[in-house]
């Protein structure tokens, strides 16, 4: 078997914690408490997806590993229908 590093970009979680998003393989996203478990869940999670792998994830695993990692961010127009229906379902969940 071979191994291939992947990139993961943790941010902090609403609830504490942080979230894991590998950048190339959107559907794997996980979450931990420490920076160490949430590492260790986004690698179980990808090595999961792999084993029924999608055209696309065949495709980034030759490029799935950045040297670096540049962070920004932007700001744009959301639509006020867009933001009243997140706020809905925000108040349906409780």
């Amino acid at each position: 078997m071979d191994k291939r590093k992947v990139t993961v970009v943790l941010f902090p979680g609403e609830d504490g914690g942080y979230v894991a998003f590998m950048p190339l393989f959107p559907s794997c996203t996980t979450e931990g408490d420490t920076v160490e478990e949430t590492l260790k869940n986004a690698k179980e999670s990808l090595e999961l997806a792999l084993e029924v792998p999608t055209d696309t994830d065949l495709e980034c695993l030759s490029y799935s590993h950045a040297k670096y990692v540049i962070v920004g961010d932007v700001e744009v127009e959301v639509p006020a229908s867009l933001i009243e229906a997140n706020e809905a379902a925000a108040k349906e969940a409780g």
